[in-house]
């Protein structure tokens, strides 16, 4: 017990004496300045004045609207019964009056265009009768032939052997 007491305390103040160095190289860097005012670590900064406004240089809100430019939905007058209108698409477009103005000797301007000729009446031929085409050979599906299974397989006097279910060994190994 001698020797690890005797190995114990060396490196104990090895550790002491050793604490005081930074092997590293790094400096210590003071995270929380001091404060400028109060001389404590961890005031907050002062705000940047250039950032706000005084209240006073604000202009006031715009006021309410003048309520006596208005009515309410109550005082609109009716709206009018649509049952006695009619949509103007709805309308056909009236057809154009040609005056006969022969008769007439003076100088009357132009005539408005003449009506567009309507399609004359299409007259096609009588439809021909096709015959009757002949009716088609229907061609006899074969009979289906059946073969049982019995009949093709040879008989062997081997039979497997089947297990019952209920037997404690079946399907285990």
């Amino acid at each position: 017990m001698g020797p690890l007491l005797v190995a114990f305390l060396i490196g104990f103040v090895l550790a002491l004496l050793l604490k005081g160095y930074s092997s590293e190289g790094f400096q210590v860097i003071n995270a929380n300045p001091l404060c400028s005012s109060c001389g404590q670590a961890g005031c907050p900064p002062p705000p940047d004045m250039s950032k706000y406004v005084l209240k006073s240089s604000i202009p006031p809100p715009a006021t309410c609207p003048d309520m006596s430019q208005y009515m309410l939905k109550t005082q609109c007058p009716p709206v009018p019964d649509l049952s006695q209108y009619v949509l103007k698409s709805s309308i056909p477009a009236p057809e154009p009056i040609i005056v006969d103005n022969s008769s007439c000797g003076k100088e009357c301007g132009e005539c408005p265009p003449c009506p567009r000729p309507r399609c004359p009446e299409i007259k096609c031929p009588p439809p021909t009768v096709c015959p009757a085409c002949p009716p088609c050979e229907r061609t006899a599906c074969p009979k289906p032939v059946v073969k049982c299974k019995a009949e093709e397989s040879p008989e062997t006097p081997v039979r497997p052997y089947l297990a019952p279910l209920n037997m404690g060994m079946f399907g285990n190994t």
